[in-house]
């Protein structure tokens, strides 16, 4: 024996004896001959253990994986259909409320206008008040210089039928006489002019007055005070009936339902549903909502923002973004187990290939 042999023998004496091994049971490879029972009739030359076994338990995991792809499948299909949907809502209510922007400036332009409508037609009443003044004024003025005119004639005649050669034309008191009758003239002259820039003046501020509103300018029941605090653009002024421009635009400011303010209705609404479902546990139904037949059926009233249909839609998106949380779990859950499986399928179809008797043994 040589020395090598010697000292190698020592080495496994003396391993033997530190580490206590303890013989090996006859039974300890059951576990293992347990899945080898079913044996291949059709090749006993070259057997593996559990090659059988885990053919079967491939078939299973196939299977297994196959349901959960088209489980994952449907899932995805289903989050992909909702998903379109609840875009096309959100579409929906972004274009609703764009057209609730732009009806609320509309609004803000119509109710400036009306203000400054009322005004202009309040300064055109004045302005024929005091056209009518100023026009009584002149009367009153041309018939003093009709008073002097016919002084002036009655002096003339006197002095005419008088014959008095102490006056000469065009000297002394005469002259001045000429002087003052050339003036007056002047000033009956302009009479017709200015009669008819008054009688103008008059009809252009009643026009304006008209166009702007038929409404009585001495109407004591719709006095109006232009220097009031939180003027309302389209006042109500009882079961009289006017027209003009003021009215126009009152009948569009009233049809944009601008002095009708936003309600919060809808997120009210959603929170005492979602503190009803806590606490019975049952889904949330709205049947103002519910459209069984699939007809969509839009009413487009104003304001915007309290459209029923508006809150439908938004109720609809609400009710998709619930339904994507809850489909996202349930396909990601999904997407986990089918990674899994073919993982556990391709460990076995590696396991069964690396084992098989046809490639093994030739």
């Amino acid at each position: 024996m040589t020395v090598a042999l010697i000292i190698q023998t020592i080495k496994i004496q003396i391993m033997l004896t530190d580490h206590n091994y303890n013989p090996i049971n006859n039974d300890w490879d059951k576990d293992v001959l347990d899945c080898c029972k079913n044996e291949n009739p059709g090749d006993s030359t070259c057997t593996d253990c559990c090659y059988d076994t885990w053919q079967n338990e491939l078939k299973i995991v196939t299977q297994t994986y196959s349901q959960a792809q088209e489980t994952a499948n449907q899932l995805q299909s289903k989050w992909n259909l909702i998903s379109d949907r609840r875009n096309t809502y959100k579409t929906w209510v972004d274009e609703l409320d764009k057209a609730e922007e732009y009806a609320r400036d509309i609004c803000f332009q119509l109710e400036l206008i009306a203000l400054q409508s009322d005004k202009i037609w309040f300064n055109s009443c004045k302005a024929g008040d005091a056209i009518e003044i100023l026009f009584c004024m002149i009367k009153d003025y041309f018939m003093q210089i009709d008073l002097l005119k016919s002084i002036y004639d009655d002096l003339q005649n006197c002095i005419t039928k008088n014959n008095d050669p102490s006056l000469v034309k065009g000297q002394g008191i005469l002259k001045y006489l000429d002087d003052y009758k050339q003036k007056l003239d002047v000033v009956l002259k302009s009479r017709d002019d200015i009669i008819k820039s008054i009688a103008e003046a008059i009809r252009l501020s009643n026009l304006i007055t008209n166009n702007i509103s038929t409404r009585d300018c001495h109407d004591k029941n719709g006095n109006y005070d232009p220097c009031a605090p939180n003027q309302k653009p389209c006042a109500d002024l009882g079961s009289a009936a006017y027209y003009g421009f003021k009215t126009i635009i009152c009948e569009w400011y009233n049809d944009f339902a601008c002095d009708v303010p936003c309600t919060d209705t809808t997120q009210q609404n959603s929170q005492e549903q979602t503190q009803s479902y806590q606490s019975s546990n049952e889904p949330i139904k709205n049947d103002e909502c519910k459209d069984d037949d699939c007809e969509l059926l839009p009413t487009f009233d104003f304001p915007i923002c309290n459209n029923s249909y508006k809150k439908c839609v938004q109720q609809w998106l609400a009710d998709d973004d619930s339904k994507i949380t809850e489909l996202t779990t349930e396909l990601q859950e999904a997407k986990k187990k089918k990674e899994a499986l073919i993982a556990c399928k391709t460990s076995l179809d590696n396991a069964i290939k690396a084992v098989n008797p046809k490639d093994r043994c030739k």
